[in-house]
């Protein structure tokens, strides 16, 4: 997909009016494009608002990652923190960036774990590793685009029949954890770190948290 193509998909997904923008971690990184949507408050840290940041074109990454029937799979990344501040924004390029340096080790699959992704962006993000998981931000599975020859179709993760593989195209959900959690999510891997997610009673959109 292009930029466009992207850019239409993701206000199917996400409701509200949403700005984007271009951003680096600085001159000598690549350039993504990231689009921001604002929920509730009026942009304190502490009133419900949250921001929403989803990446546009992170997709152009080649992780050589294929799907069960030989798509080419491609990965843009989505991540929630609360106030209407720049840190979603900055989070996702962040993460973008550093998966670009080396998408072979930094392959973007649930589970991966982005060491002091924080530092990049804030120094003061004191829930400064990341964590790339399924989204939960949709009820009815991760979003996806399977394109073919023939051209492109959405999808919301049920089985299609396509004539052959072609791309398919989903959104990773990046999570911050403290250097607590990130510990957890190290000494046991993604499955102790999602388990510790799914029962923690703090706001994991509160990257200061």
């Amino acid at each position: 997909m292009n930029l466009e193509e992207t850019t239409y998909w993701l206000a199917d997904l996400l409701p509200g009016e949403f700005t984007t923008s271009r951003r680096r971690v600085s001159q000598s990184f690549p350039e993504f494009t990231v689009a921001e949507l604002q929920l509730g408050g009026d942009g304190g840290e502490d009133d419900g608002a949250e921001t929403v940041a989803a990446t546009l074109d992170a997709a152009r990454i080649e992780p050589q990652l294929v799907t069960e029937d030989g798509s080419d799979l491609r990965v843009e990344f989505i991540t929630v923190a609360s106030g209407h501040g720049r840190a979603a924004a900055d989070l996702v390029m962040a993460a973008a960036t550093m998966i670009a340096k080396d998408p072979i080790h930094f392959s973007p699959q649930p589970g991966l774990l982005l060491p002091k992704l924080g530092w990049h962006v804030d120094d003061t993000i004191t829930a400064l590793h990341g964590l790339l998981v399924p989204p939960f931000l949709w009820e009815d599975g991760v979003p996806n685009v399977h394109e073919v020859n023939f051209g492109g179709r959405h999808g919301g993760g049920s089985y299609h029949e396509y004539t052959h593989p072609g791309r398919m195209t989903v959104y990773a959900q990046l999570v911050m954890l403290t250097e607590d959690e990130y510990r957890v999510a190290v000494d046991g891997g993604p499955v102790a770190a999602q388990q510790l997610l799914a029962t923690s009673q703090a706001n994991l959109n509160d990257v200061w948290r």
